[in-house]
């Protein structure tokens, strides 16, 4: 049988592979917007280059941190109220799971995904726009491990009371707009004032943004990204460890 750790986590990957809308969000979405984008700035007016080279460049670390960002946020977050409102945690609180176990199921699954979803887009990007990784490629797993686990920590305390997917999905998008808007997927943050760059910077996404883009496209080595590295490791630990405090089954 396993520990229930195991278990959770296989439930987890069986309940992702059994969905075609989830695979399609996760894979195929992202690889249309890279598609659709990297056709229409292929060739940038004077000013339209975010980062001294090609749009496509500056594009697909923004996509990869997004697709981290949704997959997370509604993969995890939405099905954990889902379960809540379905009286499904209530029967798995009296087995011998442990909160902890069905939490940290949900963060190793989402590891396993994430290696998937980044070498996709990784490789999608290479084969199609010659979008090169002039980085470590372990480093940038890393960082994406990292981004992931914050995200994961989003959700989980996003879910960890409501039984309600309506209050669930406003709470997720009221999270996600405001970084979908400052963190630079598509164009930089250094547009909006000065003043507003230290809030902006300390958002996860830009963390993950800006530490892939350093990464990938000028070949930064692991100790110029320590800082995102840290704000990443902080949004995740506060997030589990609150969900872990505040989660209820029922």
């Amino acid at each position: 049988m396993g520990s229930p750790l195991v278990q959770l986590t296989l439930a987890r990957l069986r309940e992702f592979i059994r969905e075609p809308e989830a695979i399609f969000w996760t894979f195929g979405f992202p690889v249309i917007l890279a598609v659709v984008l990297g056709i229409a700035f292929r060739s940038p007016a004077p000013g339209q280059v975010e980062t001294g080279g090609r749009y496509i460049e500056f594009l697909i670390p923004g996509l990869i941190g997004l697709n981290l960002m949704g997959s997370s946020m509604w993969g995890i977050g939405y099905n954990v109220v889902l379960e809540r409102r379905r009286k499904l945690l209530k029967r798995l609180a009296a087995t011998p799971m442990r909160r902890s176990h069905y939490m940290l199921s949900y963060v190793l699954a989402r590891t396993l995904f994430l290696v998937a979803e980044v070498a996709a887009l990784v490789a999608f990007g290479w084969i199609v726009f010659g979008v090169a990784v002039h980085g470590s490629i372990a480093w940038l797993l890393v960082l994406t491990l990292a981004g992931g686990g914050a995200f994961t920590g989003l959700a989980l305390l996003i879910a960890s009371r409501t039984d309600s997917t309506e209050v669930a999905s406003g709470l997720m998008n009221a999270f996600q707009l405001p970084m979908w808007l400052l963190s630079g997927a598509f164009f930089s943050y250094e547009r909006f004032p000065a003043a507003f760059h230290p809030f902006i910077q300390a958002l996860p996404l830009t963390a993950l943004n800006d530490a892939l883009r350093l990464v990938m496209n000028e070949g930064a080595s692991p100790l110029a990204t320590l800082p995102h590295l840290g704000v990443l490791v902080a949004w995740g630990a506060l997030g589990i460890l609150l969900a872990l405090k505040l989660f209820k089954w029922h």
